[in-house]
Order: C-alpha cells, then structure tokens, then sequence
C-alpha cells in the first residue's frame, strides 16, 4: 500500500467517524428540539424504503433532507433514521416493510458493500462477519444456499441496529403518539394515494395533489435508477425495487428460520395469516 493509499484510507476513516458523531449529535438536538425547529423523522428498520420516504418527505414539505452530512443538523429538515424509539422525539413517518424481504435486501446490501471502499471500517466487519458465518469460501452470488444462516444471524444480533431485531424495532415504534404509519408495499402499490394519506395524518392538514404528485414522479424507482421496477443491479443501493423478491432467495430452511423468530409479527402486520406460508416455500 502507497503511502497515497493509507492518506487515503486514514481520510475516510476520519469520515466515518465524523458521520457517526454527526449523527448522535442530531439525535440529541431531535430529542430536545426537534418540534420547535421543526423536524421530522423518517423512520425504519434498515432497508425498508426509509431513504424513498425521506425524500418524498423533503420535497413534499419543502426542506432539507441532509444526507452523509458530518455535522449534527440543527434546523426544520427530515431526518433519516434508525432509532430506537422516545417519546421525546418529534413527529415521525415510520415505514415498516415484510421482513422476508428486508432481510434479502440487507443481504445484498451488505455484499455489495464487500466491493466499495467507501466506508473501510465496515467493510473490514462485514469482511470478517462473512467469513465467521460462511467460511474463506464464502459466495455472495449464492444468496439462496447462503440465506438461512444469515436470516439467522440477523435476526439474533442484527449490526445495523445495535441488536435490535426487525420485530422488536416495529413492535418499539407502533401505536406511539406523534408516529405516522406507512408500509413499502403500500407505497408501492399506489404510492400517489398512499403518501397523500400519509401526509394528511402528518402534518393535519389536506394533502396538497400538486406537491404530492411532484414528489412521487421526482423519486419514482425509474426516475431515480433508469430501470424499471424489478430489473436487478445488485451493484446499486436502489437494487431492484420491487415487493415479495425473498421467494427468489428463500429456501425451507430460511423460510423456518425466520418464521421461529419473526413469524408473528408477520401475521400481526397483516403479511400472512398464519404459520403455513412456509410450508409453501
């Protein structure tokens, strides 16, 4: 390694850490100010569309939606998070999405970030947090064979969240005051009725068509990738846009094994009926 690559590599480091502090220090000023400012929070489990509802969000209620910023945001902007919930915080739109499908989205998320030097700290972990589960012949391109492990691993101590699971991070967030909700698979199916309905519950007022319609067409999938819905590119952080994709990367394993940790609240949020969807897997 040239010494321009560890000038490099110390600079994005630095970055790194610079996001996370940023990102602590507006948590506090939500926290504390956030209704005043104002803000508001879009928020999710990772990968369930919180990045899509932010930006809708930002150009619906005309401000800021800061993103890789390295300095705590202290002013009336949506923020992008990943919380735990408090009731301190501010009025928020929290997207919950099918759990099946956020763990095959994380999957590819975290393989695709094997290739990027963007963040080095968290390619080292997933580096070795792949090589732990699978082994030195780890391939990511066998998400099926490689699914039930890493369902398993993410619904035990899942990274992103500092350990909390998909369904505990919902169950956290639901019937809270102050908190709007909405689903990736809603928005998808009609997302002009559905954020309209939204942003009437958030802000208590109609819904203007004008702005709703602006925002959707600016942040549809084919507008922001160039690909239609369910085109893949698992090189892209918009990969393929689409609902129900984990019955391509689902075996009977997988399928047991999220259903023995996260099954119910796929009934509680109205994704199955019961315990038998995984006798069709």
């Amino acid at each position: 390694m040239t010494g321009q690559d560890i000038t490099r590599q110390l600079g994005k480091r630095t970055e790194e850490q610079l996001r996370r502090a940023a990102a602590e220090g507006t948590r506090r000023i939500a926290l504390r100010f956030g209704d005043t400012l104002p803000m508001w929070l879009g928020c999710g489990f990772p990968k369930s569309g919180t990045v899509w509802l932010c930006q809708l969000m930002g150009t619906y209620l005309g401000v800021p939606y800061p993103r890789d910023y390295r300095l705590p945001i202290a002013m009336s902007s949506v923020i992008h998070s990943h919380w735990a919930y408090r009731p301190e915080f501010p009025t928020t739109a929290y997207i919950a999405r099918d759990g099946r499908d956020v763990m095959v989205s994380t999957y590819f998320y975290y393989t695709r970030a094997l290739t990027l030097d963007k963040s080095p700290r968290r390619k080292e972990q997933l580096t070795a947090l792949f090589h732990r589960l699978y082994g030195p012949s780890f391939d990511p391109a066998a998400s099926r064979e490689n699914m039930a492990t890493f369902v398993e691993h993410e619904l035990s101590n899942p990274r992103a969240t500092h350990g909390v699971t998909w369904p505990q991070h919902i169950a956290d967030w639901w019937d809270r005051p102050q908190v709007h909700h909405t689903t990736y698979e809603a928005l998808l199916a009609d997302t002009t009725a559905e954020f309209s309905r939204l942003m009437t519950d958030l802000t208590g007022q109609e819904a203007d068509p004008v702005k709703i319609q602006a925002s959707v067409d600016r942040f549809a999938f084919a507008s922001a990738t160039g690909r239609k819905a369910g085109q893949e590119d698992t090189s892209s952080f918009q990969r393929k846009g689409i609902a129900g994709d984990w019955r391509n990367h689902f075996d009977r394993t997988a399928a047991e094994a999220f259903d023995a940790v996260a099954g119910d609240a796929l009934i509680t949020l109205g994704y199955e009926r019961d315990h038998s969807w995984v006798e069709t897997v």
